[in-house]
Parts: C-alpha cells; sequence; structure tokens
C-alpha cells in the first residue's frame, strides 16, 4: 500500500499543474482551440517535421486566442500552449482508435 501512495504522490505532483492550468477561466477555452489547431494541422499536414506541425498549432491557437481577446503572456504561456497541444495530439489518437 506504501508503493501505492508513493506512485500516485508522484504522478499527483507531475499532473497538479497540469490540472490548474485546464480547470483555470482560460483552460477549456485553450483546450478547445488546441483540439481544433491539431486537427486542422492533422487534416492539412503535407509533411513536415513534429515541430513544424507544433509551431502551426501554435500560430492557430495564439490567433484563435486573440480573437477572443487574450493575449500571451502572465495568462497564458507557450508552456501552457504547448502542454494542450500534447493533450489534444493524445485526445485526437485515442479518437481515432
Amino acid at each position: 500500500m506504501t508503493w501505492l501512495k508513493l506512485i500516485f504522490s508522484s504522478i499527483g505532483g507531475f499532473l497538479k499543474p497540469f490540472l490548474g492550468m485546464f480547470l483555470s477561466e482560460i483552460g477549456p477555452i485553450l483546450a478547445a482551440s488546441a483540439t481544433a489547431a491539431v486537427q486542422a494541422v492533422a487534416l492539412n499536414a503535407t509533411g513536415g517535421s513534429d515541430d513544424e506541425k507544433r509551431a502551426q498549432a501554435q500560430q492557430l491557437i495564439i490567433s484563435q486566442l486573440r480573437q477572443r481577446g487574450i493575449e500571451i503572456g502572465a495568462g497564458v504561456t507557450i508552456s501552457m500552449i504547448n502542454a494542450a497541444i500534447e493533450a489534444a495530439v493524445q485526445k485526437v489518437k485515442a479518437d481515432k482508435s
């Protein structure tokens, strides 16, 4: 039982920043923007590296956020956008299977 607590406390500590981000006001907006961007990049991908695809998704997300009056800075960071992209990629992959 102790090892189980250790595993969950380690995982919980790792996931806490991500959960906090997605439970904030901006979380649902960022998650929806990231999912839409990942799907758009996947549909329009004609090759390119993962880094290029991530950059395309970042630009789409930043554009969508700006359209909603949300600027990149203290409230939303590139790090948060990258985490949202990774989560969206996993969601899209899971939805396909």
